[in-house]
C-alpha cells in the first residue's frame, strides 16, 4: 500500500538551523488549504485503484493548522482516494501550539501518531536553536498526549557546540519519561543560507569534528537501545510495533504521493517534485494544473542504487524484494562486499537479509559510496 505526505507550509518564524520551505504569512492559510483540495481532487482520477494506509502531515509546521482544518483534509483525502480504516495519520507538531483542548480536537479528528519537534529538554539548547517551547511546557504537553494515545514521537538533534553526552542523555531520559514510543536523533547540520551557517562561517570551531560526531552518534544510539527502542534506521529508534510506517515507505522503496509546496513524490517508478515557491503551487492549482515539476523515471542502475542506499540506512537489504525489482541475485552480485563488510562487522548477514550493525550504520554513507 501507499502513502500521502502533506507539506503544511507555514511557520511562525524560521529556526537558525532549519532550511525547510516554509513561508510567515499564516493569513495565506485559506488559500493553501482551498488550493490543496484542488490537487487532491486532480490526482484522484489517477490513483483509483490504489490503496493508501499512512498520511503525514509535514512542514512546515502542520500544528498551526486548526483540527477543523485538519480534519477537513483529511475529509477531502478520503472522497477521492482509498484511505484504509487502519490508516496512520502523523503530524508533525511544535509543543507550543498545543492545549489539552487542542490535543484531544486533533485526536478527534482523527490523527493518531504526533510527532514532536522538541530537539532539547535542556532550556539553554532550546535558546541556542531558537525553538519557542521550554524544557517543561514540552514535557507537559508530551506526557500529556501520551496519555491519550501511544504512538508518541520526539525529535532530539544532538552535536551543538560544548554539548556532553550526559546532556544529551538527559533529554533521552525526559522523552523516555514522558512516555514516547518513537525517538529521531538528528546530529546537527550546518545548511547554506540558515542563520546557524552564517554563525559557522564566523566562527568555524563551533561545528564539532568528525570523530566526536561519530562518538556522539554511537553514545546516542546505545543510550535509547539501552531504553528498550530498535535502532531501525540511521537515526530512527523505535519501541515494537511503533516505527513510522509512512517512513517506511521511503526506505523500502514503496510509493508515496507528495502534495503541497515543495513536496517530493515517487510512484510506478517516476520520482517528482512540486515547486519550491508558494505562488507557482497555488496559480498553477488555480488554472486547474498540477503543479508537478522534474518529472523523471531512474534507470536502473539508478534505482538499484537508490534501493540499496535506503535499504542499507534502514532495515536493510531484502534479497527477496531486490530480485524481484531488479532480476538479480544480489548476494552473487555484491559477493565481495557484503564479504568484507560483514568481516569487519559493518553488517549483518541472514538468509533473507543483510542489514547494517550499530557500527555500520555509523559509516553507512561511506559503505554505500565504497562498496555499491
Amino acid at each position: 500500500m501507499a502513502g500521502i505526505y502533506i507539506h503544511i507550509p507555514f511557520c511562525r518564524k524560521r529556526c537558525s538551523y532549519c532550511d525547510f520551505f516554509f513561508i510567515i504569512n499564516t493569513k495565506l492559510k485559506r488559500e493553501f488549504l482551498s488550493a490543496l483540495k484542488k490537487e487532491i481532487s486532480l490526482h484522484s482520477d489517477n490513483y483509483r485503484g490504489e490503496i493508501f494506509d499512512t498520511v503525514f502531515f509535514g512542514g512546515g509546521t502542520p500544528s498551526i493548522l486548526t483540527a477543523d482544518e485538519i480534519s477537513g483534509i483529511l475529509t477531502s483525502l478520503k472522497e477521492n482516494f482509498r484511505i484504509e480504516r487502519s490508516s496512520e495519520i502523523s503530524v508533525e507538531a511544535n509543543p507550543e501550539d498545543f492545549s489539552r483542548k487542542k490535543t484531544e480536537e486533533y485526536i478527534n479528528a482523527g490523527v493518531n501518531r504526533f510527532s514532536f519537534g522538541v530537539q532539547s529538554f535542556i532550556d539553554a539548547e532550546l535558546k541556542f536553536l531558537t525553538r519557542q517551547h521550554t524544557s517543561d511546557s514540552a514535557q507537559e504537553v508530551i506526557k500529556f498526549t501520551s496519555s491519550l494515545i501511544k504512538n508518541v514521537s520526539a525529535d532530539i538533534i544532538y552535536s551543538l557546540p560544548s554539548q556532553t553526552s550526559e546532556d544529551i542523555s538527559y533529554s533521552i531520559d525526559r522523552a523516555v519519561e514522558c512516555g514516547v514510543s518513537h525517538i529521531s536523533a538528528y546530529s546537527l547540520t550546518y545548511e547554506k543560507g540558515t542563520s546557524l551557517y552564517k554563525s559557522f562561517e564566523k566562527e568555524p570551531a563551533m561545528k564539532n569534528d568528525p570523530s566526536l560526531e561519530a562518538e556522539l552518534y554511537l553514545s546516542v544510539s546505545e543510550k535509547i537501545i539501552s531504553e528498550g527502542f530498535d535502532h531501525y534506521e540511521v537515526s530512527n529508534f523505535a519501541k515494537k510495533g511503533f516505527e513510522s510506517r509512512h517512513n517506511l515507505k521511503y526506505w523500502t522503496y514503496e510509493n508515496y504521493l507528495g502534495l503541497g509546496p515543495s513536496s517530493h513524490s515517487f510512484f510506478h517508478k517516476k520520482r517528482w517534485n512540486n515547486p519550491l515557491s508558494f505562488s507557482s503551487y497555488v496559480n498553477s492549482l488555480v488554472n486547474n494544473i498540477l503543479p508537478a515539476e522534474n518529472i523523471y523515471e531512474p534507470d536502473k542502475n539508478q534505482s538499484e542504487l537508490e534501493y540499496i542506499m535506503l535499504g542499507l540506512r534502514s532495515i536493510g537489504i531484502e534479497f527477496g524484494k531486490y530480485e524481484k525489482l531488479f532480476g538479480a541475485d544480489f548476494l552473487k552480485k555484491y559477493e565481495r562486499s557484503v564479504n568484507d563488510i560483514t568481516s569487519k562487522e559493518f553488517a549483518v548477514l541472514t538468509k533473507d537479509n543483510l542489514r547494517l550493525s550499530e557500527s555500520g550504520y555509523c559509516l553507512a554513507d561511506e559503505i554505500i559510496a565504497r562498496y555499491f
